[in-house]
Protein backbone atom coordinates (compact mmCIF):
# COMPACT_ATOMS: atom_id res chain seq x y z
CA UNK A 1 0.00 0.00 0.00
CA UNK A 2 2.00 2.97 -1.25
CA UNK A 3 -0.51 5.70 -0.68
CA UNK A 4 -1.27 4.88 2.95
CA UNK A 5 2.02 5.78 4.65
CA UNK A 6 2.16 9.17 2.91
CA UNK A 7 -1.45 9.86 3.77
CA UNK A 8 -1.14 8.69 7.37
CA UNK A 9 1.90 10.89 7.91
CA UNK A 10 -0.07 13.88 6.70
CA UNK A 11 -3.31 13.12 8.51
CA UNK A 12 -2.51 15.37 11.46
CA UNK A 13 -2.41 18.48 9.31
CA UNK A 14 -4.47 17.68 6.30
CA UNK A 15 -7.54 19.62 5.48
CA UNK A 16 -10.40 18.03 3.59
CA UNK A 17 -11.30 20.51 0.86
CA UNK A 18 -14.23 18.64 -0.64
CA UNK A 19 -15.63 15.36 -1.85
CA UNK A 20 -15.88 15.54 -5.64
CA UNK A 21 -17.43 13.40 -8.34
CA UNK A 22 -15.04 12.22 -11.03
CA UNK A 23 -14.83 9.81 -13.96
CA UNK A 24 -11.96 7.38 -14.52
CA UNK A 25 -10.11 8.20 -17.78
CA UNK A 26 -7.34 5.58 -17.74
CA UNK A 27 -5.59 3.10 -15.47
CA UNK A 28 -1.92 3.80 -16.27
CA UNK A 29 -0.44 1.16 -13.98
CA UNK A 30 -1.49 -1.89 -11.97
CA UNK A 31 0.83 -3.78 -9.63
CA UNK A 32 0.67 -6.20 -6.72
CA UNK A 33 2.16 -5.20 -3.36
CA UNK A 34 2.29 -6.65 0.11
CA UNK A 35 0.12 -4.88 2.68
CA UNK A 36 2.49 -3.50 5.36
CA UNK A 37 2.91 -5.73 8.37
CA UNK A 38 0.92 -8.64 6.92
CA UNK A 39 1.32 -11.53 4.51
CA UNK A 40 -1.68 -10.41 2.45
CA UNK A 41 -1.22 -8.98 -1.04
CA UNK A 42 -3.19 -6.19 -2.64
CA UNK A 43 -3.45 -4.71 -6.14
CA UNK A 44 -2.48 -1.04 -6.43
CA UNK A 45 -3.68 0.99 -9.39
CA UNK A 46 -2.40 4.33 -10.65
CA UNK A 47 -5.52 6.08 -11.87
CA UNK A 48 -6.15 9.19 -13.97
CA UNK A 49 -9.61 10.64 -13.44
CA UNK A 50 -11.40 13.73 -14.75
CA UNK A 51 -13.07 15.88 -12.09
CA UNK A 52 -16.78 16.46 -12.82
CA UNK A 53 -17.38 19.26 -10.30
CA UNK A 54 -15.65 21.85 -8.14
CA UNK A 55 -13.41 24.73 -9.19
CA UNK A 56 -11.10 22.35 -11.08
CA UNK A 57 -13.94 20.66 -12.97
CA UNK A 58 -12.62 19.14 -16.21
CA UNK A 59 -9.05 18.71 -14.89
CA UNK A 60 -7.50 15.25 -14.92
CA UNK A 61 -5.90 14.21 -11.61
CA UNK A 62 -3.75 11.18 -10.76
CA UNK A 63 -4.03 9.07 -7.60
CA UNK A 64 -3.07 5.67 -6.23
CA UNK A 65 -5.89 3.27 -5.39
CA UNK A 66 -6.08 -0.09 -3.64
CA UNK A 67 -9.62 0.22 -2.32
CA UNK A 68 -11.91 -0.99 -5.13
CA UNK A 69 -10.53 -2.08 -8.50
CA UNK A 70 -11.54 0.58 -11.04
CA UNK A 71 -11.91 0.48 -14.81
CA UNK A 72 -12.19 3.13 -17.54
CA UNK A 73 -15.43 5.08 -17.47
CA UNK A 74 -16.24 4.33 -13.78
CA UNK A 75 -17.97 7.18 -11.94
CA UNK A 76 -16.30 7.72 -8.56
CA UNK A 77 -16.08 10.06 -5.57
CA UNK A 78 -12.68 11.52 -4.62
CA UNK A 79 -11.61 13.15 -1.36
CA UNK A 80 -9.72 16.31 -2.22
CA UNK A 81 -7.18 17.06 0.52
CA UNK A 82 -4.58 19.77 0.99
CA UNK A 83 -1.55 19.09 3.19
CA UNK A 84 0.51 21.51 5.30
CA UNK A 85 2.73 22.43 2.32
CA UNK A 86 -0.30 23.28 0.20
CA UNK A 87 0.14 20.11 -1.88
CA UNK A 88 -3.10 18.70 -3.24
CA UNK A 89 -3.85 15.02 -2.68
CA UNK A 90 -6.73 13.05 -4.17
CA UNK A 91 -7.87 9.78 -2.58
CA UNK A 92 -10.61 7.45 -3.77
CA UNK A 93 -13.55 7.82 -1.41
CA UNK A 94 -15.96 5.40 -3.10
CA UNK A 95 -17.51 4.42 -6.40
CA UNK A 96 -20.72 6.16 -7.48
CA UNK A 97 -23.57 3.69 -7.01
CA UNK A 98 -26.40 6.16 -7.60
CA UNK A 99 -27.64 4.98 -11.00
CA UNK A 100 -27.53 1.30 -10.00
CA UNK A 101 -29.53 1.97 -6.83
CA UNK A 102 -32.05 4.09 -8.73
CA UNK A 103 -32.54 1.29 -11.25
CA UNK A 104 -33.08 -1.25 -8.44
CA UNK A 105 -35.59 1.07 -6.75
CA UNK A 106 -37.40 1.54 -10.08
CA UNK A 107 -37.63 -2.22 -10.53
CA UNK A 108 -39.06 -2.60 -7.01
CA UNK A 109 -41.68 0.14 -7.59
CA UNK A 110 -42.68 -1.27 -11.00
CA UNK A 111 -43.15 -4.80 -9.59
CA UNK A 112 -45.03 -3.51 -6.54
CA UNK A 113 -47.46 -1.48 -8.65
CA UNK A 114 -47.89 -4.28 -11.18
CA UNK A 115 -48.67 -6.83 -8.49
CA UNK A 116 -50.54 -4.79 -5.87
CA UNK A 117 -52.02 -1.91 -7.89
CA UNK A 118 -53.64 0.82 -5.79
CA UNK A 119 -52.77 -1.02 -2.58
CA UNK A 120 -49.13 -1.07 -3.71
CA UNK A 121 -49.19 2.67 -4.37
CA UNK A 122 -50.53 3.28 -0.86
CA UNK A 123 -47.90 0.97 0.60
CA UNK A 124 -45.21 2.89 -1.27
CA UNK A 125 -46.55 6.19 0.08
CA UNK A 126 -46.52 4.96 3.66
CA UNK A 127 -43.01 3.48 3.16
CA UNK A 128 -41.70 6.86 1.99
CA UNK A 129 -43.43 8.63 4.90
CA UNK A 130 -41.87 6.09 7.30
CA UNK A 131 -38.41 6.79 5.89
CA UNK A 132 -39.02 10.55 6.15
CA UNK A 133 -40.14 10.04 9.78
CA UNK A 134 -36.94 8.18 10.62
CA UNK A 135 -34.57 10.53 8.75
CA UNK A 136 -36.12 13.90 9.62
CA UNK A 137 -37.67 13.27 13.05
CA UNK A 138 -36.06 10.28 14.78
CA UNK A 139 -32.42 10.89 13.78
CA UNK A 140 -32.37 14.63 14.65
CA UNK A 141 -34.18 13.89 17.94
CA UNK A 142 -31.61 11.20 18.84
CA UNK A 143 -28.70 13.49 17.94
CA UNK A 144 -30.28 16.26 20.01
CA UNK A 145 -30.07 13.90 22.98
CA UNK A 146 -33.75 12.95 23.47
CA UNK A 147 -34.39 9.62 25.15
CA UNK A 148 -33.79 7.01 22.42
CA UNK A 149 -36.30 4.51 23.84
CA UNK A 150 -39.12 7.03 24.15
CA UNK A 151 -38.38 8.52 20.71
CA UNK A 152 -38.19 5.08 19.07
CA UNK A 153 -41.53 4.12 20.61
CA UNK A 154 -43.19 7.35 19.51
CA UNK A 155 -41.80 7.18 15.97
CA UNK A 156 -42.70 3.46 15.85
CA UNK A 157 -46.32 4.29 16.67
CA UNK A 158 -46.39 6.97 13.97
CA UNK A 159 -44.73 4.70 11.37
CA UNK A 160 -47.10 1.91 12.30
CA UNK A 161 -50.15 4.14 11.91
CA UNK A 162 -48.85 5.33 8.52
CA UNK A 163 -48.10 1.78 7.38
CA UNK A 164 -51.39 0.24 8.48
CA UNK A 165 -53.89 3.04 7.85
CA UNK A 166 -51.98 4.34 4.82
CA UNK A 167 -51.92 0.92 3.15
CA UNK A 168 -55.22 -0.60 4.31
CA UNK A 169 -57.33 2.49 4.93
CA UNK A 170 -59.23 3.41 8.11
CA UNK A 171 -61.30 0.38 9.04
CA UNK A 172 -61.79 -2.23 11.72
CA UNK A 173 -59.02 -4.39 10.26
CA UNK A 174 -56.30 -1.74 10.43
CA UNK A 175 -57.44 -0.57 13.86
CA UNK A 176 -57.29 -4.12 15.27
CA UNK A 177 -53.87 -4.71 13.74
CA UNK A 178 -52.67 -1.35 15.09
CA UNK A 179 -53.91 -2.14 18.61
CA UNK A 180 -52.40 -5.63 18.58
CA UNK A 181 -49.05 -4.39 17.28
CA UNK A 182 -48.81 -1.52 19.77
CA UNK A 183 -49.44 -3.91 22.67
CA UNK A 184 -46.87 -6.38 21.31
CA UNK A 185 -44.32 -3.57 20.78
CA UNK A 186 -44.82 -2.33 24.35
CA UNK A 187 -44.33 -5.85 25.73
CA UNK A 188 -41.28 -6.34 23.50
CA UNK A 189 -39.80 -2.99 24.54
CA UNK A 190 -40.15 -3.83 28.22
CA UNK A 191 -38.42 -7.14 27.58
CA UNK A 192 -35.69 -5.50 25.49
CA UNK A 193 -35.06 -2.92 28.24
CA UNK A 194 -34.84 -5.69 30.83
CA UNK A 195 -32.31 -7.73 28.87
CA UNK A 196 -30.21 -4.92 27.41
CA UNK A 197 -29.58 -3.67 30.96
CA UNK A 198 -29.46 -7.19 32.46
CA UNK A 199 -26.88 -8.43 29.93
CA UNK A 200 -25.00 -5.12 30.32
CA UNK A 201 -25.01 -4.41 26.59
CA UNK A 202 -23.28 -1.05 26.29
CA UNK A 203 -24.20 -0.44 22.66
CA UNK A 204 -20.50 -0.25 21.75
CA UNK A 205 -20.65 -3.56 19.89
CA UNK A 206 -19.97 -2.15 16.43
CA UNK A 207 -17.38 0.19 14.94
CA UNK A 208 -20.19 2.51 13.85
CA UNK A 209 -21.21 3.01 17.50
CA UNK A 210 -17.65 3.84 18.50
CA UNK A 211 -17.27 6.38 15.68
CA UNK A 212 -20.69 7.81 16.49
CA UNK A 213 -19.61 8.27 20.10
CA UNK A 214 -16.55 10.26 19.01
CA UNK A 215 -18.54 12.26 16.46
CA UNK A 216 -21.05 13.34 19.12
CA UNK A 217 -18.49 13.81 21.93
CA UNK A 218 -19.99 10.96 23.93
CA UNK A 219 -23.35 12.73 24.28
CA UNK A 220 -25.48 9.80 23.08
CA UNK A 221 -26.90 6.99 25.20
CA UNK A 222 -25.67 4.08 23.08
CA UNK A 223 -27.36 1.29 25.02
CA UNK A 224 -30.63 3.23 24.63
CA UNK A 225 -29.84 3.48 20.95
CA UNK A 226 -29.42 -0.30 20.79
CA UNK A 227 -32.84 -0.62 22.41
CA UNK A 228 -34.37 1.80 19.92
CA UNK A 229 -32.93 -0.16 17.01
CA UNK A 230 -34.41 -3.39 18.40
CA UNK A 231 -37.86 -1.76 18.71
CA UNK A 232 -37.79 -0.37 15.15
CA UNK A 233 -36.37 -3.62 13.76
CA UNK A 234 -39.20 -5.64 15.29
CA UNK A 235 -41.87 -3.29 14.01
CA UNK A 236 -41.80 -4.30 10.34
CA UNK A 237 -42.48 -7.94 11.03
CA UNK A 238 -45.07 -7.24 13.72
CA UNK A 239 -47.38 -5.15 11.57
CA UNK A 240 -47.21 -7.86 8.92
CA UNK A 241 -48.32 -10.63 11.25
CA UNK A 242 -50.97 -8.47 12.95
CA UNK A 243 -52.76 -7.51 9.75
CA UNK A 244 -52.64 -11.15 8.62
CA UNK A 245 -54.18 -12.42 11.85
CA UNK A 246 -56.95 -9.81 11.84
CA UNK A 247 -57.63 -10.65 8.21
CA UNK A 248 -57.80 -14.40 8.90
CA UNK A 249 -60.34 -13.86 11.69
CA UNK A 250 -62.48 -11.65 9.44
CA UNK A 251 -62.39 -14.14 6.56
CA UNK A 252 -63.29 -17.05 8.86
CA UNK A 253 -66.24 -15.11 10.20
CA UNK A 254 -67.34 -14.10 6.69
CA UNK A 255 -67.19 -17.75 5.56
CA UNK A 256 -69.22 -18.88 8.55
CA UNK A 257 -71.11 -16.32 10.60
CA UNK A 258 -72.10 -18.93 13.17
CA UNK A 259 -68.51 -19.13 14.51
CA UNK A 260 -68.30 -17.53 17.95
CA UNK A 261 -65.38 -15.49 19.30
CA UNK A 262 -63.69 -18.45 21.00
CA UNK A 263 -63.86 -20.68 17.95
CA UNK A 264 -62.64 -17.86 15.70
CA UNK A 265 -59.73 -17.36 18.08
CA UNK A 266 -58.75 -21.04 18.08
CA UNK A 267 -58.93 -21.44 14.31
CA UNK A 268 -57.08 -18.23 13.52
CA UNK A 269 -54.42 -19.16 16.05
CA UNK A 270 -53.69 -22.35 14.11
CA UNK A 271 -52.91 -20.25 11.03
CA UNK A 272 -50.88 -17.91 13.23
CA UNK A 273 -48.72 -20.76 14.52
CA UNK A 274 -47.67 -21.71 10.99
CA UNK A 275 -47.04 -18.10 10.13
CA UNK A 276 -44.92 -17.46 13.25
CA UNK A 277 -42.80 -20.51 12.50
CA UNK A 278 -41.80 -19.16 9.11
CA UNK A 279 -41.46 -15.54 10.24
CA UNK A 280 -39.14 -16.34 13.15
CA UNK A 281 -36.98 -18.10 10.59
CA UNK A 282 -37.14 -15.08 8.29
CA UNK A 283 -36.16 -12.73 11.09
CA UNK A 284 -33.21 -14.86 12.21
CA UNK A 285 -31.95 -15.33 8.63
CA UNK A 286 -32.28 -11.60 7.91
CA UNK A 287 -30.15 -10.71 10.95
CA UNK A 288 -27.58 -13.45 10.36
CA UNK A 289 -27.39 -12.45 6.69
CA UNK A 290 -26.70 -8.85 7.65
CA UNK A 291 -24.04 -9.89 10.15
CA UNK A 292 -22.46 -12.64 8.02
CA UNK A 293 -18.93 -11.13 7.72
CA UNK A 294 -18.96 -10.67 11.49
CA UNK A 295 -20.04 -14.27 12.12
CA UNK A 296 -17.28 -15.47 9.77
CA UNK A 297 -14.68 -13.29 11.48
CA UNK A 298 -15.50 -14.82 14.85
CA UNK A 299 -15.59 -18.35 13.47
CA UNK A 300 -11.95 -17.95 12.34
CA UNK A 301 -10.78 -17.15 15.88
CA UNK A 302 -9.56 -19.94 18.12
CA UNK A 303 -11.67 -18.89 21.10
CA UNK A 304 -14.22 -21.43 22.38
CA UNK A 305 -17.78 -21.04 21.08
CA UNK A 306 -19.29 -19.94 24.41
CA UNK A 307 -16.74 -17.13 24.64
CA UNK A 308 -17.44 -16.00 21.06
CA UNK A 309 -21.21 -15.95 21.72
CA UNK A 310 -20.58 -14.03 24.92
CA UNK A 311 -18.86 -11.09 23.22
CA UNK A 312 -21.00 -7.97 22.99
CA UNK A 313 -20.96 -7.78 19.18
CA UNK A 314 -22.51 -11.25 18.92
CA UNK A 315 -24.56 -11.09 22.15
CA UNK A 316 -26.26 -7.90 20.94
CA UNK A 317 -27.26 -9.56 17.65
CA UNK A 318 -28.53 -12.66 19.48
CA UNK A 319 -30.56 -10.44 21.81
CA UNK A 320 -32.01 -8.66 18.79
CA UNK A 321 -33.04 -11.93 17.11
CA UNK A 322 -34.50 -13.47 20.27
CA UNK A 323 -36.41 -10.39 21.40
CA UNK A 324 -37.73 -9.85 17.88
CA UNK A 325 -38.93 -13.44 17.77
CA UNK A 326 -40.58 -13.15 21.19
CA UNK A 327 -42.37 -10.00 19.98
CA UNK A 328 -43.64 -11.95 16.99
CA UNK A 329 -44.91 -14.80 19.12
CA UNK A 330 -46.72 -12.33 21.43
CA UNK A 331 -48.28 -10.36 18.56
CA UNK A 332 -50.23 -13.38 17.28
CA UNK A 333 -52.42 -14.25 20.30
CA UNK A 334 -52.86 -10.56 21.22
CA UNK A 335 -54.09 -9.47 17.77
CA UNK A 336 -56.11 -12.66 17.24
CA UNK A 337 -57.88 -12.15 20.58
CA UNK A 338 -58.81 -8.54 19.75
CA UNK A 339 -60.01 -9.54 16.26
CA UNK A 340 -62.03 -12.53 17.55
CA UNK A 341 -63.67 -10.35 20.18
CA UNK A 342 -64.54 -7.67 17.59
CA UNK A 343 -65.70 -9.81 14.67
CA UNK A 344 -67.25 -12.51 16.86
CA UNK A 345 -70.26 -10.35 17.70
CA UNK A 346 -70.76 -8.94 14.18
CA UNK A 347 -72.12 -10.30 10.94
CA UNK A 348 -69.38 -10.05 8.31
CA UNK A 349 -70.49 -10.19 4.68
CA UNK A 350 -68.39 -11.95 2.01
CA UNK A 351 -68.13 -8.85 -0.19
CA UNK A 352 -67.23 -6.86 2.83
CA UNK A 353 -63.64 -5.76 2.33
CA UNK A 354 -63.88 -2.41 3.98
CA UNK A 355 -65.32 -3.87 7.14
CA UNK A 356 -68.96 -2.74 7.21
CA UNK A 357 -70.23 -4.83 10.07
CA UNK A 358 -73.72 -5.45 11.34
CA UNK A 359 -74.47 -6.17 14.95
CA UNK A 360 -76.45 -9.25 15.86
CA UNK A 361 -79.84 -8.29 17.16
Amino acid sequence: MLAAPIVNAQTAYEELQAILRAEVVTISDERTERIMGTEAMTTVQTVQARLLEGERSGDVVTFENDLIMLKNGDRIYLSHLRDINGREIFILKDVDRGSGLLFLFGLFVALLLWFAGKQGLRALGSLLLSIIGIVFILLPALLAGYDPILMSLLISAVILALALFGTHGFNALSSIAFGGTVLAVLATSALAWLFVSGLRLSGYGSDASVYLNFATDGQLDLSGLLLGSIIIGVLGVLDDISITQASVVRELRAANNSLGSFELYQRALRVGRDHVGSLVNTLALAYVGAALPLVLLFSTSNAPLYFTLNQEVIAAELTRILIGSIGLILAVPITTAIAAWWFGSRVVLETDNEGHHHHHH
